[in-house]
């Protein structure tokens, strides 16, 4: 089903100012794959879940005790590059991502 479709949207868990990272939080309504299969990812980041740093996100919304069999810290568009230093986007996940930012 996500194999052949344009985009995906996601919510997130929040967001690590220190890094710039997303937090994904996949479930089965929104599969880990919605983030990596199709070439342009939607993720829906409110405001009042950014975290100063990862310790403050972990100890915040309680991992030790609810830990999911994954967790995704996503910080921009898949990209990679061979020996000869040529980029290339989208070889492990979406081409392009997309921040909504709500207030």
């Amino acid at each position: 089903m996500l194999f052949g479709i344009d985009a995906a949207i996601t919510t997130t868990l929040g967001g690590i100012a220190e890094t710039g990272s997303l937090i994904l939080w996949p479930t089965p309504e929104e599969p880990r794959l919605m983030s990596l299969i199709p070439p342009i990812h939607i993720a829906v980041l409110y405001a009042d879940t950014i975290y100063n740093n990862f310790l403050e996100a972990m100890t915040t919304e309680n991992w030790n005790s609810e830990m999911p069999s994954n967790a995704l810290l996503i910080s921009g568009p898949s990209k990679t590059a061979d020996i000869e230093q040529t980029l290339v986007y989208g070889v492990h996940g979406c081409k392009e991502l997309v921040v909504l930012l709500i207030q």
